[in-house]
């Protein structure tokens, strides 16, 4: 009999198991395609059961940026660096989507450091790091963070034209047609506009 009873709660156990894991895996299908508001519901569903899982945590609070509710995102970041101290894309979010966004190049600096600190690798702080420098005037350090963009990721299309723009300040035009022209091969949907303007 208390086999019998120690495998049906093995049982239960799995298949309450597979329903937790099937509305995670469904907020990742809505976010895919583009359902914010379906997502942030199969996420919370899920955070009701395990209120403290990374994940969903970070990808509904992604789900809140794509819908313009930057409260709800910035909560959700926070709760992530709460529960995981060294969560490199949750500081590195508070960096480009909350701080960046509010003109608050100071932090913005803070957090892009604090992602790197634990994934130094990471192109995108690198970058973001570089544009608060370039807009609070301090362009050795935005050029030496684009270029440390570049070292990690060769191919990162947005450090290639954020470094270009700056070099386009600091007048050198052919350096930066460069960079905008590696910008358009690496796909930069911007780049076409700067080519026009800067590259005749």
């Amino acid at each position: 009999m208390r086999n019998i009873l120690v495998v049906g709660f093995l049982i239960a156990l799995t298949i309450f198991s597979s329903c937790k894991d099937e509305r995670s895996d469904l907020g990742d299908k809505y976010f895919k395609s583009g359902e914010y508001d379906k997502a942030v519901k199969a996420y919370t569903d899920y955070l009701h059961l395990e209120p403290t899982h990374i994940k969903s945590l970070y990808n509904r609070g992604r789900a809140y940026e794509e819908l313009g509710q930057h409260d709800k995102a910035i909560a959700d970041f926070n709760k992530v660096i709460k529960e995981d101290p060294l969560n490199a894309s949750a500081y590195l979010s508070l960096a480009s989507d909350f701080y960046y966004r509010l003109h608050d190049y100071e932090n913005t600096i803070f957090y892009a450091e604090k992602a790197l600190k634990y994934n130094e690798d990471n192109a995108t702080a690198h970058t973001i790091k570089g544009k608060a420098f370039q807009k609070l005037g301090k362009l050795e350090e935005a050029m030496s963070a684009y270029n440390d963009a570049i070292s990690v990721d060769k191919e990162f299309a947005d450090a290639y034209l954020s470094r270009g723009l700056l070099r386009i300040h600091l007048k050198q035009t052919s350096r930066a047609c460069t960079d905008f022209k590696l910008a358009k091969s690496l796909g930069s949907s911007s780049a076409d506009q700067v080519v026009s303007k800067y590259c005749k």
